[in-house]
Formats: C-alpha cells, sequence, structure tokens
C-alpha cells in the first residue's frame, strides 16, 4: 500500500521523536562532580594566573601560599611595588578599594601613593585553602584599624578571589574563613569599646555576594553592664553576658547566656554582693539571600534592667 506524502511526513517525524527518546534512556547518566565542587566552594569573580605547579600522586589539588606582594597585585591589577597603592584604585572587580562609608575618617599616615609594608596585611587561613585578607593601612582617631578585606584562595596554577569588602576595628582582630555548609563566610571577632564603662567583645559576620563581603550580622560575644537595680532600691545590678557560637550547615547557632547579681555596697546592713538569675537562651542566624536573618531578638535587649 502507498501513502501520500504527507502521511509519509507525519510517519517520518514520529519516527524520529520515538528514536530520540529511546537514545535520552540509554544514555549514561552524567556525573556530577563539577556540580557538587562549585557547591562547596563559591564560584571566583577574579582570578589570576599563577604559575605551574606539579601536582601529587594523589592528584589532589594544592593549595598554596602566596606572600604579600603576590596577593596586592591579585587584588589591585595595576599596583606595583615601585609605583605603590593609591587611594583610588580599583580592586580586580573593578570597585574602589578605599570607597566604603565605614573606611570614612581613616588617614594613610604615609600619604598617596603609598608602600604596602608587610606586616599590613594581615592573613588568615580556613578550611580548604580558603583565606581571608585584611589591609590594614587607614588609621583612626580611637585607635581602630582599616581597610579593605578579601576572601581569597591559591590553589594549583591560579589565585581566585571570591568577594571584596571593608572592615574597621581594633589591631588585633581577628578575621578568618569560616564553612556554613556550602557557604564560605567571614567572620570577624573585636573588642569594642563605645564608651569608657561600656567594652564588649562581638562578632561581625560577612557574606560573599556577587564579588562583595556584605556586613550581614553583628553579634555580642561578652558584654557587661551595671544599672540601678529594679528590684533593690538603692543597689546596682550587674548583668553579663557570654556567647558560645557554633557553626551549622544551616546556618550560626547562639547559645546566650547572661548572669544578674546585686554588686557589693559598702554599708553592712544591705543584703548585696549576690547572684540573682541565670538566663539562658538559644537563638539561630540563617542565611537568608543577603542577610543572616535571626530566630528572635538577642537576649540581651530583653534581660537587662529586669533584675
Amino acid at each position: 500500500m502507498s501513502l501520500s506524502p504527507r502521511l509519509l511526513v507525519q510517519n517520518l517525524a514520529l519516527a524520529l521523536v520515538v528514536a530520540g527518546v529511546s537514545a535520552c534512556g540509554a544514555s549514561p547518566e552524567q556525573p556530577h562532580a563539577e556540580v557538587a565542587s562549585r557547591k562547596q566552594i563559591p564560584i571566583p569573580v577574579c582570578t589570576t594566573q599563577l604559575g605551574a605547579v606539579k601536582r601529587p600522586a594523589s592528584g589532589k589539588a594544592v593549595i598554596r601560599s602566596l606572600d604579600p606582594e603576590q596577593w596586592m597585585n591579585v587584588l589591585v591589577p595595576s599596583y606595583t611595588a615601585e609605583k605603590g597603592l593609591g587611594d583610588k584604585d580599583l580592586d580586580c572587580t573593578g570597585h574602589y578599594m578605599f570607597a566604603n562609608e565605614s573606611l570614612r575618617g581613616g588617614i594613610s599616615t604615609k600619604g598617596w601613593p603609598r608602600p604596602v609594608e608587610i606586616e599590613e596585611l594581615d592573613q588568615r587561613s580556613g578550611p580548604e585553602g580558603m583565606r581571608v585578607l585584611w589591609l590594614r593601612i587607614l588609621k583612626f582617631e580611637n585607635g581602630d584599624e582599616g581597610g579593605p578585606i578579601a576572601l581569597v584562595r591559591a590553589i594549583d596554577d591560579r589565585a581566585e578571589v571570591y568577594g571584596i569588602g571593608s572592615f574597621r576595628g581594633p589591631t588585633k582582630s581577628l578575621i578568618a574563613p569560616v564553612r556554613l555548609g556550602n557557604e564560605q563566610i567571614v567572620a570577624a571577632e573585636s573588642t569594642v569599646c563605645p564608651d569608657a564603662d561600656d567594652c564588649r567583645k562581638r562578632a561581625q559576620f560577612f557574606l560573599a555576594r556577587r564579588g562583595r563581603l556584605i556586613e550581614s550580622a553583628t553579634v555580642d560575644l561578652e558584654r557587661t553592664s551595671v544599672v540601678p537595680s529594679v528590684t533593690e532600691r538603692g543597689l546596682y545590678a550587674k548583668y553579663t553576658l557570654r556567647t558560645d557560637v557554633t557553626y551549622k550547615p544551616a546556618g550560626i547557632q547562639l547559645l546566650e547566656q547572661v548572669e544578674v547579681k546585686i554588686i557589693h555596697y559598702d554599708e553592712g546592713a544591705r543584703d548585696s554582693d549576690r547572684a540573682l538569675r541565670k538566663v539562658e537562651f538559644s537563638r539561630f542566624l540563617r542565611v537568608e539571600r543577603d542577610t543572616l536573618f535571626s530566630s528572635n531578638d538577642p537576649l540581651w535587649e530583653r534581660v537587662v534592667g529586669q533584675d
């Protein structure tokens, strides 16, 4: 039996569709090693080629250490030791290095352009070869130091930058990379004293987003305050906060503890220098897009002044 040209075309199209379905069903499942790898390490926004390095027999990637001048060349492509660093230099993402509100008021005691000394580039290492760089070249009236920070890694034949931001804090601030599941974040710990009687240890957390390090949460780790007692007229209550931090795949677990006591009073007839209570509370900072969302308000704000 002969078929019309129209039926021939329809049958041919149907055969091609069936053949395509069969071919798709017969193909083996594709490996996902590359996808899994990208989930574990953020995608770099800047990559600088390094000299080749010989891999070990195991075939594992080689994590490399670079000196401050090499890292400066990675962060600021136009940087040279002879020319120095300028206040309007661009980083590898095309942004001004020092155009951040947190650095307002900072000055370079060596003027501009200026050389970068080895001790001015602070490096802290973390998991999988991740590093945080803090270029501490701006000085502030209260003794703080400030400058760009960057989440980076040097691996095999390349140096990668995952995010660049800014940080200002005391000289002894500690800034390091931390893993939250598939997120690589930056945690900065420092002790600050807004007032003479109000010193506190705090942690600031930065997320790497679109090539920037975005400050997403600030948490008090240790804090003390003395205020007039509500329940003991004429006496003072001392509140002491301590926060335990645990990094988990989905976010940051905070166990906050506040101890309350009546401080010593010289008049012997008063019942002072005694503990009142201890309050504990757990809350969670969950990663949500560009921020760390807290499951509840900080315990400190809900307890202080209540005795």
